[in-house]
């Protein structure tokens, strides 16, 4: 073999073969525009969405509630003073009696009709204290507050007292 024939094998060896051509499409491939949303940025958006929502409707469900207890609050604040009255219509009526006893109901006292409301009614106890006690109208029934005329004191008994409406101790301040 001669050197040329050499020297032609081994470019032969060495060259590598052509490539094919590559295939064009018939059709232009169409761009992916970069405005599309992932699942993460609706994440996002239904997060921020929710967490707005929540807020601005909590927030109009506790302008609600303040409202009420402002209503229920003007109704207590009207007939809170009776028990300041009854205490001290008790008071004359127990110095005046013979044997310093107090006064048997609300009837020895004055009028029910004088200090009974549609949302409350009063009693008096023959221990000296005056019983307020609400109705159906009031929004719960059956809310006890009772005003102590010797310690001058009050106290509430609630039989549920995480239902509202209720009545705040901060109301008897």
């Amino acid at each position: 073999m001669s050197d040329t024939q050499k020297k032609d094998k081994e470019t032969k060896v060495t060259e590598p073969a052509p490539k094919p051509a590559p295939k064009q499409e018939a059709a232009p491939a169409v761009k992916k525009s970069g405005s599309r949303l992932g699942l993460i940025e609706i994440l996002i958006f239904l997060l921020i969405a929710g967490v707005i929502f929540i807020f601005v409707f909590g927030m109009k469900q506790m302008q609600i509630e303040k409202a009420q207890e402002a209503a229920l609050l003007a109704k207590f604040e009207q007939v809170f003073p009776h028990f300041e009255d009854i205490a001290a219509k008790a008071k004359v009526l127990k110095q005046q009696d013979d044997f310093g006893d107090w006064p048997p109901n609300l009837e020895f006292i004055d009028d029910p009709k004088n200090f009974n409301t549609a949302e409350f009614e009063f009693e008096w106890l023959d221990n000296g204290q005056v019983k307020m006690t609400t109705t159906k109208e009031f929004g719960r029934e059956g809310i006890v507050v009772f005003y102590d005329v010797e310690s001058d004191s009050y106290s509430i008994e609630d039989p549920d007292p995480t239902a509202k409406p209720a009545i705040k101790y901060t109301w008897l301040e």
